[in-house]
């Protein structure tokens, strides 16, 4: 006789078995039985039964934990997490960032914040009475640097005036390069503030203090040929102040057209202005406008 199998192999007796037959069928049946079910024996508390390979029946015993995620627990930055289902997590760094040019900074033992950023030319400097940032953004520290305040080309009037100087830096230097006028000879005339109230105490190269102290003058005469060399540099310390005297030095080189070469020129000396220095004028003794030249304002830090 034949008895069918069932899905795992079992042999299972049949309807049609002789009573004397069922014995003998129970025992193969039951011992197969055994033997299939007999990975399911054993594990200890706390473990789970997991497949051990392809083959039907073959499982194991494993620790709960090994392989498997049982929780998603959200840390410090983080929130979310959980035990079961879609489990979400966020890093809250991104809703910290809240515009463009912001910085993350600590602000205490694992807690942090957003600093929004500065205005240009600014640098971040450490500052601890800052609270609770203990950084700050700050103007960068006076290290010399010169920036390029205006450029006034000098022509079609006797005299030019330079407004609206920048009050943000602690020395001014003036360049002035390839001076020309309508006619004839000229001495430069430079003004701070416009000023001719007899502001300046100057001592010129080969020209006594008292002869001209109502305007900052390189003391020797220029020329208008365009072939003539006229380049000067003045630089005026500490502009912005409002109480003490400000020191100047100016330096070039003149050259009349009669000359074969040009002369050094100098004047050191200081301005009594007491208000701030915001604005500059330029003319000369000849009468005639302007026909050439260049004047460049630096700030310097």
């Amino acid at each position: 006789m034949t008895n069918p199998t069932s899905n795992y192999g079992w042999q299972m007796p049949t309807a049609t078995d002789l009573v004397t037959d069922l014995p003998a069928d129970f025992e193969v049946f039951g011992q197969a039985v055994d033997t299939a079910m007999a990975d399911l024996l054993g594990g200890t508390s706390g473990q789970i039964l997991a497949k051990n390979s392809n083959t039907n029946m073959d499982f194991v015993w494993i620790t709960n934990d090994v392989g498997d995620i049982t929780a998603v627990t959200a840390g410090t930055g983080i929130t979310g997490g959980g035990t079961s289902g879609a489990v979400t997590i966020t890093n809250d760094m991104a809703t910290t960032i809240t515009a463009s040019g912001d910085i993350v900074v600590g602000t205490g033992s694992g807690t942090y914040d957003n600093l929004p950023i500065g205005t240009t030319g600014q640098i971040l400097t450490a500052d601890t009475t800052v609270s609770p940032y203990k950084v700050k953004w700050a103007a960068a520290p006076a290290g010399g640097s010169m920036t390029l305040l205006s450029t006034t080309t000098l022509t079609g009037a006797a005299t030019i005036t330079i407004s609206g100087i920048s009050q943000s830096y602690t020395n001014l230097y003036i360049l002035i390069t390839g001076l020309t006028v309508t006619t004839g000879t000229y001495t430069l005339k430079l003004k701070p503030n416009a000023s001719t109230a007899n502001n300046y105490t100057s001592l010129r190269a080969a020209v006594a203090e008292s002869a001209n102290p109502d305007v900052i003058s390189p003391g020797y005469a220029g020329h208008s040929a365009s072939s003539a060399v006229n380049d000067y540099a003045l630089v005026i310390y500490n502009y912005t102040d409002t109480a003490a005297r400000k020191p100047f030095h100016l330096v070039g080189i003149a050259k009349m057209a009669s000359q074969v070469e040009p002369l050094g020129v100098s004047n050191f000396g200081a301005t009594n202005l007491t208000a701030a220095i915001s604005s500059f004028e330029l003319n000369n003794d000849s009468g005639g406008n302007f026909t050439a030249g260049t004047v460049k304002i630096y700030g310097v830090n």
